[in-house]
């Protein structure tokens, strides 16, 4: 197995072990920050050595820039894949109250704002659809609304486009840091 899946595999393995330990001691379950930070580094951490030793095993002045963007990527895929079908797993069937508690939070807002004639009003103004519809039924399509964008789906959805953009942003700057500051002496002067 190639050293940059393996440490794919390794650092995607510790971050959900992580979120299973902050589970269960029930730490950082309604905020999305800090594991996310968390999950940032780990990907910066699998890319970053998946690529040195992808480099080590190749020779360290061997290839292009081109070629080690592609190795720090076959370490941040598996990473981004991984994580984000764990993701969706973990809040779908593990811990659903996490989406639950955001969609209550938000009908709550709405509902408090509801009371106020004019923000319906404004909403009528701003939706069309909205216009011959009763407040309850707009507060029902809201809800549906909110309920279809805070889903499980559509976590792993925009988890999987925002860490691969990520994933490859990561990519290119360690190829950069590995071959103009901490490999340089093994390349070629140009």
């Amino acid at each position: 197995m190639r050293p940059a899946i393996k440490m794919a595999l390794l650092f995607s393995g510790a971050w959900i072990l992580l979120k299973f330990i902050l589970l269960s001691i029930n730490v950082f379950q309604e905020d999305v920050v800090k594991p996310g930070l968390i999950n940032n580094l780990f990907m910066l951490l699998a890319i970053s050595f998946g690529l040195y030793f992808e480099k080590k095993k190749q020779g360290f002045g061997v290839g292009t820039p081109l070629s080690d963007i592609k190795n720090a990527l076959s370490a941040g895929a598996p990473y981004v894949l991984i994580v984000s079908v764990f993701m969706f797993f973990y809040y779908d069937t593990i811990n659903p109250s996490f989406i639950d508690n955001r969609v209550t939070e938000r009908m709550d807002s709405i509902y408090a704002e509801a009371q106020d004639e004019a923000y319906v009003d404004t909403l009528r103004i701003h939706n069309p659809e909205f216009r011959v519809m009763t407040t309850d039924e707009i507060i029902r399509e809201i809800k549906s609304d909110t309920e279809s964008a805070l889903s499980a789906k559509t976590l792993f959805v925009f988890s999987l486009l925002g860490l691969m953009v990520m994933a490859l942003t990561y990519a290119i700057f360690i190829t950069l840091i590995f071959r103009k500051i901490l490999l340089r002496d093994y390349y070629p002067k140009s």
